[in-house]
C-alpha cells in the first residue's frame, strides 16, 4: 500500500472516477449503447428494404445494424448519434428506390414482348415517382439530423468551454 503525503492532497488519481458518461457497472454507456442500438435498428431496416429483391436483405440487415450501431456508439452524446443516424438514414432512403426497382428494369433478358416493355415501363414510371417520394423524406429527415446534430455541437461546445 503506497503512503500518501498528507501535504499534497491535490495528488489524488482522479483516473478510477468515472465519469457522466461512464456507467459504474464495467464502463458501458447505456444511453449511447440504447440510442446506437435504435438508430442502428432503423438503418439496418432501410438496408435491407433496399436490398430486399436481391435476395441479400438478412445479411445486409446484419451488416448494416452492426456497423452503423458500433459507428454510432462511438459519438460523444445520444442526440450526436441520433444526427447521425438520420444522416445515415436519410442517405439509404435515396438509394432504396434505385435498388427496389433496377432489378425489374435489368431484368427484362433482352426480351422484346409487350408484356416486358410494359414491366420496363412500369419500373421507370415507379422510379420516378417513389424516387421523388423517397427525395423528400430524406431531405426532411437530413434536416432533423441536422437539428440534432447542431443541439450536439452546441452542447459539447458549451461543455468544453
Amino acid at each position: 500500500m503506497a503512503h500518501q503525503d498528507s501535504a499534497e492532497p491535490d495528488n489524488v488519481s482522479t483516473e478510477d472516477v468515472p465519469t457522466a458518461e461512464e456507467d459504474q457497472s464495467g464502463g458501458i454507456r447505456w444511453t449511447m449503447a440504447i440510442t446506437a442500438s435504435v438508430m442502428a435498428l432503423i438503418i439496418g431496416g432501410l438496408a435491407a428494404w433496399a436490398t430486399l429483391n436481391f435476395g441479400i436483405a438478412a445479411i445486409v440487415f446484419l451488416i448494416a445494424t452492426a456497423g452503423s450501431g458500433y459507428y454510432l456508439y462511438q459519438k460523444r452524446i445520444p442526440s450526436e448519434a441520433i444526427g447521425s443516424g438520420l444522416w445515415i438514414s436519410a442517405l439509404v432512403m435515396l438509394l432504396l428506390p434505385i435498388t427496389f426497382y433496377l432489378p425489374a428494369i435489368l431484368g427484362t433478358d433482352g426480351a422484346e414482348s409487350a408484356e416486358a416493355a410494359g414491366t420496363f415501363i412500369g419500373s421507370i414510371a415507379g422510379l420516378l415517382i417513389w424516387g421523388f417520394v423517397f427525395l423528400i423524406l430524406a431531405v426532411v429527415t437530413a434536416a432533423i439530423g441536422y437539428f440534432f446534430k447542431r443541439r450536439a455541437s452546441k452542447k459539447l461546445s458549451k461543455d468544453t468551454a
